[in-house]
């Protein structure tokens, strides 16, 4: 159960923000749902400079968008700011975010399983559809994923689209987001006549929320603005370790359950209970005890040993 002490300059995400009925019942049955203002433009100022800059400071592509393929071009993602910084940590751990995704997924406590920065650069490319959860090695229907602007964000850039409803199909492939996969799902949400739909523009602290199942891709940004954006993914606490039948599985496994096994509890010291939370206990950044790059390549040797 996790607490972060926070700054006295930032502030305080704890505080419920209560949902109406109808986003939780399109969410249960659409997959997807839109939560305005979960966040205020006050605590997004606050927020965004330290989101960003840990962020960038610690990206991996360097690349000129022209030198990039299709998922290249989607977005720069970063990953585990927890792991870097304790007031991005505040951020990912805000009690007010986590308290919505378990009461969109009907479950009494959730974990976090990772958090990413998503921003698609000015001139950046579309997301290609794909589904968040052919990665994760989680046996659980309940996971969902948190995405909240940082920043406005007009029509012409838009959030993202989704297939309504395609999570109730489950895994749908093998597919890693790229051309194939945008190809596949295409002509796959046209023969099943699902809805492509989109929450549109948002203003900065907007969030939508989608299930780890549901289909979804985003348009490219033809802007001169970047759209900066942070995820934060959650699962029910309770669930187990699913099949390691794919590489990006046994990666993931490799990163957060090091020492689980198919059919063990999913929890770690990387995936802290985030609601409820106990106010007796503040958690630790493992990865700053150690190199942070080290530790991402020591998750792909193991993923290479183990499965």
């Amino acid at each position: 159960m996790s607490r972060v002490d926070l700054p006295d300059d930032l502030p305080s995400l704890s505080g419920a923000h209560p949902l109406a009925p109808p986003c939780i019942e399109e969410f249960q049955s659409t997959g997807h749902t839109c939560v305005r203002g979960l966040a205020s433009p006050q605590e997004i100022s606050a927020y965004r400079p330290i989101l960003e800059d840990v962020a960038l400071c610690n990206r991996f592509e360097k690349r000129a968008l022209e030198e990039r393929d299709t998922y290249g071009r989607a977005f720069l993602q970063i990953l585990n700011l927890w792991l870097l910084d304790r007031r991005a940590q505040a951020f990912v751990f805000a009690q007010r975010f986590a308290r919505v995704a378990a009461e969109l997924l009907g479950v009494p406590a959730v974990r976090l399983y990772h958090d990413q920065a998503l921003f698609k650069e000015a001139g950046g490319g579309y997301t290609p559809w794909h589904q968040d959860q052919f990665y994760w090695p989680l046996d659980t229907p309940h996971t969902v994923t948190l995405w909240i602007a940082l920043v406005d964000i007009p029509k012409e850039v838009g959030s993202m689209v989704f297939a309504s409803g395609s999570q109730a199909f489950g895994n749908l492939g093998d597919l890693a987001i790229g051309d194939e996969s945008h190809r596949h799902f295409e002509r796959w949400i046209d023969d099943h006549g699902l809805a492509r739909e989109t929450h549109g523009a948002m203003r900065a602290g907007d969030a939508t929320f989608h299930a780890g199942w549901t289909l979804h891709s985003a348009g490219a940004n033809p802007t001169d603005q970047m759209r900066s954006a942070m995820t934060v993914i959650y699962f029910a606490d309770g669930a187990r370790l699913g099949p390691l039948d794919h590489p990006s599985r046994r990666l993931d496994r490799a990163f957060y359950f090091p020492s689980a096994h198919p059919g063990d509890l999913a929890r770690s010291e990387l995936t802290p209970l985030l609601y409820p939370t106990d106010s007796n206990s503040s958690p630790t950044l493992p990865g700053a005890a150690h190199d942070y790059r080290g530790w991402i390549a020591d998750a792909f040797r193991r993923a290479g040993q183990r499965g």
